[in-house]
């Protein structure tokens, strides 16, 4: 009796473990998922997007979106 006991509560066990970190990952495979997008937009950004969004007096005057950077930063 002991051991139909011990199998129905491990096999019980095992699936609310199952379920428990499946619901545990949606949510934070949502917000992988919304972060790869805004990585995205950022690599498509242009220095007049750049400059829309930083005020003048805190945009870096080292930044410089030049067509090599960009060449050299996919390789």
């Amino acid at each position: 009796m002991g051991l139909w006991v011990g199998l129905v509560l491990g096999i019980a066990v095992g699936v609310a473990l199952i379920v428990g970190f499946t619901r545990f990952e949606n949510p934070r495979a949502a917000r992988r998922r919304q972060l790869a997008v805004t990585v995205a937009s950022f690599s498509k950004m242009t220095i007049e997007d750049s400059r829309k969004l930083l005020p003048a007096d805190l945009y870096p005057s080292w930044v410089v979106f030049s067509s090599q950077q960009k060449v050299f930063g996919y390789l």
